[in-house]
């Protein structure tokens, strides 16, 4: 076991969780998003951002009966980050997610990926309403992890013309 993983092991699995969401988002939080993607009970998850504002790890905005929660930049932070970092590929992720979608023939990673970004061609025939709300749902599920992807579905047909429009040139990568 490394020092990090000792050190997280120590805190309480709660208050763990709940700053593993929070120093992983991109984004600011509200209680209500924080509870559910931690599965921490409300009142709880509450009581544990007031605790955490008070140690000036968060900070909370307020405007009218709204609130919501973001990491403060500052050293403690910074360390909290260091020991709850969760490096996230994206990528590997949506493509075992999307493994059980039959109506998808190939996935191709169209541009260089990014750190924390990737823009897939999602080719197939078939690939309707349902389907994409499926690969919406994951998108969703991998953006609140930290990594963005967005897709394009298309058939074959639709793919191979814009090809030789040239449409999509640049790199491109095959990943099923």
């Amino acid at each position: 076991m490394t020092k990090k993983e000792v050190i997280a092991s120590l805190m309480d699995e709660k208050k763990a969780a709940i700053l593993r969401i929070l120093l992983n988002s991109q984004d600011e939080l509200y209680l209500k998003e924080i509870a559910q993607r931690s599965n921490v009970p409300i009142a709880t998850c509450f009581r544990i951002l007031q605790e955490l504002v008070t140690l000036q790890v968060l900070q909370k905005r307020e405007w009218k009966t709204s609130k919501v929660y973001s990491p403060l930049p500052n050293e403690k932070v910074d360390f909290l980050k260091d020991l709850f970092n969760e490096e996230i590929d994206g990528v590997k992720e949506f493509l075992q997610l999307t493994q059980e979608i039959g109506n998808i023939q190939n996935i191709i990673l169209h541009g260089t990926r990014k750190k924390d970004k990737a823009n897939l061609l999602l080719i197939g025939e078939g690939i309707d309403l349902l389907t994409k709300e499926k690969i919406e749902q994951i998108c969703k599920t991998i953006k609140d992890k930290g990594f963005e992807i967005s897709f394009l579905t298309l058939t074959q047909d639709q793919y191979t013309q814009m090809v030789k429009m040239g449409l999509y040139s640049g790199e491109k990568k095959i990943l099923k």
